[in-house]
């Protein structure tokens, strides 16, 4: 599958960030199957993973979790 990371937003509380929420899409090749989805990291998360290919691996294991947790 296709990660695209959509949108990335920081909460601020006290000019501080509290956490930063990930919007992502994803696709297969042939387009039969589409997915969105949105998981939160903490700052201290982010600022660890903040590149692009680090929160297309997190939205990876988000809607793994999400479709084993089910």
């Amino acid at each position: 599958m296709n990660f695209e990371i959509r949108a990335v937003n920081t909460k601020y509380d006290n000019d501080e960030v509290t956490s930063v929420k990930v919007s992502y899409s994803a696709k297969n090749e042939s387009r039969s199957v589409s997915v969105s989805g949105v998981f939160e990291l903490t700052a201290e998360e982010y600022n660890q993973n903040s590149s692009i290919d680090a929160l297309e691996t997190e939205a990876q294991q988000h809607l793994l979790g999400e479709i084993n947790d089910g």
